[in-house]
């Protein structure tokens, strides 16, 4: 039989579950001023970083403007872009050929065939032609020249239209060239000339236009028919009747 202390035994009783209380020992003023003022400068850093990469995002020369320019550059089917004017290097009207090289334009013959920059002969700036590629039965091209200050307009313009009508009209030889009166193309000085009867059934036909585009260099329209019959002659007469200067 054990004998009780007479002492009572003194216990903490502590509440079930319950967790420890720790001393708030408080943190000082200043640390707590230092622990703001920091937060404070890397918010500001991060929010000027941030701005300056989306102002390079943005800007002309960066991705989005790369990944936007395909939509701004896409316009309206008739040459315009959607909400702007007309543009000066709209493309020329279904049926005209508007050739840059030379400076001129003409109305395209029905049933005539552009061909590409890739096809044209390297003496001229564009071709266009009626039948087959390789052999056909009439065709029409321009071109430019340059003056030398020696010869008048119209006589520049024999000498071009003999060169130039000679190799298909005659095999290489003179033709005959009739000059044709002019009235000027868009207030530009300008020589005519005709090769054949214009028949276009007992022999070859051909026009010839020269305008003066400055004084040192003009811009012409050559259109032959060689076998095309006077249909195509009359084709040809009408293309150069609508020569004009872009």
């Amino acid at each position: 039989m054990n004998a009780r202390s007479d002492e009572p035994t003194t216990r903490t009783a502590g509440r079930p579950g319950g967790r420890p209380r720790h001393r708030d020992t408080g943190e000082p003023d200043s640390a707590k001023r230092f622990t703001f003022t920091v937060a404070a400068v890397v918010t500001l850093l991060f929010l000027l970083v941030t701005a300056g990469g989306l102002g390079w995002l943005l800007s002309p020369g960066g991705p989005a403007s790369e990944l936007t320019s395909g939509a701004e550059e896409t316009g309206e089917p008739d040459g315009t872009s959607a909400g702007n004017e007309p543009s000066d290097d709209a493309p020329a009207p279904e049926g005209t050929v508007a050739d840059p090289g030379s400076g001129l334009s003409y109305e395209l013959p029905d049933g005539w065939e552009r061909l590409g920059d890739d096809e044209v002969p390297q003496e001229y700036s564009s071709y266009t032609v009626l039948g087959s590629v390789e052999d056909p039965d009439a065709f029409i091209v321009t071109g430019s020249q340059r003056f030398d200050g020696t010869e008048s307009l119209e006589e520049a313009g024999l000498r071009l239209a003999a060169d130039t009508a000679g190799t298909f009209v005659t095999g290489g030889g003179v033709p005959e060239v009739e000059p044709a009166t002019e009235d000027g193309v868009d207030d530009r000085p300008a020589f005519g000339a005709s090769v054949g009867s214009g028949d276009g059934d007992t022999e070859p036909y051909g026009r010839f236009v020269l305008v003066e585009m400055d004084e040192s260099h003009g811009a012409f329209v050559l259109g032959l028919n060689t076998d095309g019959g006077s249909e195509a002659s009359d084709a040809v007469d009408e293309a150069l009747d609508s020569v004009g200067t872009l």
